[in-house]
């Protein structure tokens, strides 16, 4: 049995993971008080929500063999050099943990856990040559090349939403300017469209994706229109660069299957000059395990 943490821009997922299920799952969101000392939320919520857990399954921490935790944001040496949508820099998290317990803790990038579950037992399962592409409160990622997790040896690299699409452009939370993350995560179009329409952007993703994104107003398609550029712009650099059999959507933008947003997206991308090889496009497909994924991938590999 292993504990898998998924730390998000915006909450705390905790589940019981035995190979690719999660047995038992805990969540918290942030709200505006938890954030005035974001650290001491985690390392707190963390120890309270794993002792809850463990109680409500029978368990004791000696049963556990495993605590993996998906971080967003730069990850090096179990530490957390720098996330920009939680405003921590050198968080040892890890150390923190480690005061109070005794069995394996390990710590990656979010992106990096959930494209290992996508990997080892989702979507990707059957492709040697994969880019994930994970959207939400920010755009993480990570590429297979020939069945291997491509990882660089300083940090963690592949930060695919902070590649620039729009020099000089917004302020990303990273502290560059023009960021694909920027204008193409999920919080940028919520954030976009809220804006447009005079509203509290305190919204659910799925009134955004149901409700306010499906409307006729020609303001919110102009914001949706903008938001499939650059994320088609952002997808289709990566495919000139890896050229994979498939690129897999994971985060909160797995839940737009189905949904003819996803479907204006591909148009876009199969738009003649698209990209550099001009043929046959990678097979598009949706994380099998959707907001799940970072929790069981952060016990993997």
């Amino acid at each position: 049995m292993k504990i898998g943490i998924d730390l998000g821009g915006s909450h705390i997922g905790i589940g019981l993971v035995q190979e690719d299920k999660i047995i038992d799952i805990k969540e918290k969101q942030f709200n505006r008080q938890d954030r005035v000392n974001i650290e001491e939320t985690i390392t707190n919520s963390i120890m309270k929500m794993l002792t809850e857990l463990l109680q409500e399954n029978n368990l004791l921490i000696e049963d556990v063999d495993l605590i993996g935790i998906a971080s967003p944001g730069t990850i090096s040496n179990g530490k957390i050099v720098k996330a920009g949508n939680l405003n921590i820099k050198d968080f040892d998290l890890v150390s923190k943990l480690k005061e109070k317990y005794t069995i394996p803790i390990k710590m990656r990038n979010d992106g990096k856990c959930a494209a290992l579950a996508e990997k080892y037992y989702g979507a990707m399962k059957e492709f040697e040559d994969c880019v994930f592409i994970n959207i939400g409160t920010g755009i993480g990622g990570a590429v297979f090349m020939d069945g291997k997790l491509l990882e660089p040896k300083r940090y963690s690299g592949f930060e695919i939403g902070h590649m620039i699409v729009n020099k000089g452009g917004r302020k990303c939370s990273c502290g560059k300017q023009g960021c694909l993350e920027a204008y193409a995560s999920i919080k940028a179009l919520k954030n976009k469209v809220t804006e447009t329409l005079d509203m509290d952007n305190d919204i659910s993703g799925q009134y955004l994706r149901e409700e306010l994104l499906i409307k006729n107003d020609p303001r919110v398609q102009e914001d949706l229109d903008i938001f499939l550029e650059y994320l088609k712009t952002g997808i289709c650099n990566l495919i000139d660069i890896f050229e994979p059999e498939v690129v897999c959507f994971g985060g909160s933008f797995s839940y737009y299957e189905g949904n003819p947003i996803y479907d204006k997206l591909i148009e876009k991308i199969n738009e003649p000059k698209s990209t550099f090889n001009d043929g046959e496009k990678p097979k598009f497909v949706f994380a099998k395990f959707k907001n799940d994924a970072g929790i069981i991938g952060a016990t993997l590999g």
